[in-house]
This record gives structure tokens, C-alpha cells and sequence, in this order.
């Protein structure tokens, strides 16, 4: 197997949730798209939102430690905006943070953290 060749590529992100069109339904109105079901207990933002699906797969074990290991960094230009809609739409506010990174004018660039109302982890941050 030659090192240097992909073996495939990422079709799509999946989440697993006790609650596929609830999570679903979340998810696409902060990113767009519609929430279809390709069957019982999976639902699929369609059209996948920038080229990368999103699919809820319906599971009864709730997020674990694994859950934390992977978590979606969501580019905004409003912080407090899309702070405010995030939360309105059932995410939790975890924690905010400053990047170690300052931004293009040397300032200090923030991020939040989330829950999604499974309890995935997700951030906000502004690049």
C-alpha cells in the first residue's frame, strides 16, 4: 500500500442522538439546509451546507467521553449574534476562550464553546 495515496475521503460527518430530527432540525437552521430522512433513525442536511454532509444517527446511548474528542468549529463574523442565536435555538453556553493566535490587527480574537441540545460539543469563532 503506497503511504502517500489517500485510501478515501470524509462523505460526511455523523452524530449519533437519541433525537435524529430534533438534532437535525437544530443544525440546519444555524448552518441551512433541510433535514431529510434516508431512513428510520438516520436524517441528512440536504444540500449538505459548503460541500460537507451532516447526517443524525439515531442512537439510545447517550454522548460519552468520545463525543468531547470531536467537536465542530463554526466560523462566524458576529460573535455575541451568533451567541445569541445558538442559544435560542437550544445550545448550551459552555465556556469562552481567547485564542492563542492573535487576529490580522494583533488583537485578541475570542471563541465560545457549545452543547447542542444532545450534548455534542461545538464552538463559535471569528477568523
Amino acid at each position: 500500500m503506497d503511504g502517500d495515496a489517500a485510501i478515501g475521503w470524509i462523505r460526511e460527518l455523523v452524530m449519533d442522538c437519541a433525537e435524529p430530527w430534533e438534532l437535525a432540525r437544530f443544525w440546519a437552521g444555524l448552518l441551512g439546509g433541510t433535514p431529510v430522512q434516508w431512513y428510520p433513525g438516520w436524517v441528512t442536511i440536504e444540500p449538505p451546507p459548503h460541500g460537507q454532509r451532516l447526517s443524525f444517527q439515531h442512537s439510545s446511548a447517550p454522548p460519552g467521553a468520545a463525543a468531547a474528542r470531536v467537536h465542530f468549529d463554526v466560523l462566524v463574523r458576529d460573535l455575541a449574534a451568533a451567541h445569541d442565536r445558538v442559544v435560542s435555538a437550544g445550545a448550551t453556553f459552555v465556556s469562552e476562550h481567547v485564542s492563542p493566535r492573535p487576529g490580522p490587527a494583533g488583537e485578541q480574537v475570542p471563541w465560545r464553546v457549545y452543547q447542542d441540545p444532545a450534548g455534542h460539543p461545538f464552538c463559535l469563532v471569528v477568523r
